[in-house]
């Protein structure tokens, strides 16, 4: 056993090896390194969709294949309906080897049919070429009110008739329409020979339009060209792209003076609309009403300012309220003069008063006067008045003490009665007390 493990340990010190797995990971490093992303030529061949997502396929041509691989989480960048058994197309993305099953296969991450991808590279090389001219300070001015409009289009589409459609209800304008083809061979000289045309025999066009519907790309090729951006540049009308596609931006597109996405928003956005005109229009006359009423009323202030201004600066004016104030200063004084009189002639009356009440001659006879009412007052209150009236006053004789009542004397007493004429003496015969 000990010398089997000495033998083997000889061997491996007389040979150097590779594992599979760092053999493996060399090739995988090489390939990373060797190969960036890149885009390949290829027919479609296996196409195979697996549970977890993943697209498998080959890519083939008459000396080579290699297998590729779509990952789940890239199938939303790949237009899938290019995925056709037989179809070619170029594929983007980078090559990779699988250590786990010792495969080159080239990750996908996008795809498009063979002749969209030339024409990319046509347009990137075209657009590196005349970038100077596609400079937005280049562009024409679109007119606001287009008296005239050339549409250059096809007879047969559907963008003829949507935007005729549109600008019927919109601002009046007469069209010229100037058919040319719009896909196929051919299709960007019919429409630059058109631009030549309407520049030379229309002058008085103010606005070319050059529209066509939706298609693929392949369908959008004659826009482009280098054809097409040399002859919108050097038209001298100004030029409106409105070629019907929402997710790429053609060459037309680029050099025209304005890009319209569909044929009716071309129609929508060169032609104004009567009705928000009218509206606008309506909305600016109560505008400048305002902007009047509110101008006539700051000047009508500032005017009524400057008055007072002059007023307050006129001398007559000056003299004129000295002379208010002169009068006011007089009034007031008089005012405190009578003020001072009055109060004067309050006191004197009041002394006066005050002087014949400390008369001696009035205080005698309001004594007197008042002598006199008390006589008067005592002469009422007398005894003898009242005796006068039949009345009397009985008295004890002889201690002459007025009597109030009969237990102060007793029968055969003496009694003294004095009358208004004169005095009685009588004798007691009975005494009587009240039922």
């Amino acid at each position: 056993m000990e010398i089997e493990k000495l033998f083997d340990s000889q061997l491996k010190e007389e040979k150097f090896y590779f594992s599979v797995k760092e053999i493996s990971q060399k090739i995988k490093h090489l390939l990373d390194r060797g190969f960036t992303h890149l885009w390949l030529e290829g027919e479609l061949n296996n196409i195979k969709h697996s549970q977890v997502g993943n697209i498998y396929l080959n890519l083939v041509d008459e000396d080579a294949t290699i297998k590729a691989i779509i990952f789940r989480d890239g199938r939303s960048e790949i237009d899938q309906t290019f995925l056709q058994e037989g179809k070619k197309v170029l594929v983007f993305g980078r090559p990779t080897f699988f250590t786990r099953t010792g495969e080159v296969f080239f990750i996908v991450k996008r795809l498009e049919p063979l002749g969209i991808g030339k024409l990319h590279r046509k347009k990137e090389i075209l657009i590196e070429r005349y970038k100077h001219l596609f400079d937005p300070n280049l562009k024409r001015e679109i007119p606001s009110f287009p008296k005239k409009i050339a549409l250059v289009t096809s007879l047969f589409g559907a963008a003829l008739q949507d935007f005729l459609k549109v600008s019927e209800n919109r601002w009046g304008v007469d069209i010229l329409v100037y058919p040319v083809k719009v896909q196929g061979e051919g299709a960007h000289l019919e429409i630059v020979r058109a631009i030549q045309e309407i520049n030379d025999y229309f002058p008085e066009v103010d606005l070319i339009v050059i529209t066509r519907g939706g298609g693929s790309l392949e369908d959008l090729a004659p826009f482009y060209t280098e054809e097409i951006i040399l002859g919108v540049r050097q038209s001298r009308i100004p030029v409106v792209s409105a070629v019907g596609h929402e997710i790429d931006t053609t060459l037309c597109d680029l050099a025209a003076d304005k890009r319209c996405p569909t044929p009716s928003s071309a129609a929508q956005q060169i032609l104004p609309s009567k009705e928000e005109l009218s509206e606008k229009l309506r909305l600016l006359n109560i505008k400048l009403y305002q902007l009047l009423e509110l101008t006539l009323s700051k000047k009508e202030k500032r005017i009524k300012d400057l008055h007072l201004a002059i007023q307050a600066k006129n001398p007559f004016r000056e003299i004129h309220r000295i002379e208010q104030k002169l009068k006011d200063y007089r009034l007031l004084f008089f005012q405190k003069i009578s003020h001072i009189l009055n109060k004067r002639e309050g006191l004197l009356t009041h002394l006066k008063k005050d002087l014949q009440s400390l008369n001696p001659l009035n205080l005698i006879e309001a004594k007197e006067e008042k002598l006199k009412h008390m006589k008067m007052l005592l002469f009422s209150l007398s005894p003898y008045n009242i005796l006068k009236r039949g009345y009397s006053i009985v008295k004890k004789y002889p201690e002459r003490r007025t009597l109030k009542s009969i237990h102060e004397v007793d029968e055969g007493s003496l009694i003294e009665v004095i009358l208004y004429e004169g005095t009685l003496l009588a004798k007691v015969e009975k005494v009587k007390s009240k039922p």
